[in-house]
């Protein structure tokens, strides 16, 4: 693969998995040409996104001849390539490992519960959502977290990594329905996440477009919302 040749990233940023990797982009400043795939008009169902990724999600990478599906990893993959000093993906393996850790407990544990909640308000409508049930499930994943920050200012240590784009976009979007009011380090954090150019940039509007897509489908209105939450 040439050094040369630009990313694309396929995306729609009202996923929060799209939102991490806009993050970092933002953050190393990446030359990366976007390509828009709108998830609710089920263009990730045509024959050509099918072909280039055929679990039709986004966000989707495409570097010279590799082709990346999975968010965690094209965060790995960028950082590798553009984070020359190894402040988000840490050159020290005990480090890096820690990083990895939490990047999986993001994909298996907080988003996969994230995504069970949504989908399940696509599916039925908010009204025949068991809302305890998932009340309960995304506030044990906010036990956890609460327990990571417990001697570290970041959720992999003491410095800002991956760890941290990944987990604070899909926290934002459960912080719309279930506000972080019992977890004070959790809230410490997000709050700093909050102040990032980054964040402000590359969250805040597809969060929002993310907001208003889901009441609309789901005829109910979150009890916070972005602005809330940063007053």
């Amino acid at each position: 693969m040439s050094s040369e040749t630009k990313p694309i990233l396929y995306y729609d940023d009202r996923s929060p998995p799209v939102r991490s990797c806009l993050m970092l982009i933002k953050l190393l400043d990446i030359d990366v040409e976007l390509r828009f795939v709108d998830l609710f008009k089920g263009e990730q169902f045509g024959k050509e996104y099918l072909a280039l990724n055929p679990q039709h999600s986004v966000p989707t990478l495409v570097h010279g001849d590799l082709v990346l599906t999975d968010s965690h990893v094209i965060l790995i993959h960028l950082a590798e390539k553009y984070d020359m000093k190894g402040n988000l993906w840490p050159k020290d393996y005990e480090k890096r490992m820690q990083v990895l850790n939490r990047l999986f407990f993001e994909c298996s544990f907080l988003f996969r519960r994230d995504s069970d909640f949504m989908s399940a308000i696509v599916r039925q409508g908010f009204a025949h959502v068991d809302v305890v049930h998932h009340e309960r499930k995304l506030t044990e994943a906010y036990g956890a977290m609460e327990s990571y920050l417990e001697n570290n200012e970041y959720m992999a240590g003491e410095q800002l990594t991956l760890a941290d784009l990944s987990i604070v976009t899909t926290l934002s979007t459960v912080n719309l329905m279930f506000p972080l009011m019992r977890f004070p380090r959790l809230q410490r954090w997000f709050t700093a996440m909050q102040q990032l150019d980054a964040y402000k940039e590359a969250n805040c509007s597809g969060l929002e477009k993310l907001r208003h897509t889901m009441e609309h489908i789901g005829k109910f209105q979150f009890p916070t919302t972005e602005a809330k939450v940063e007053e």
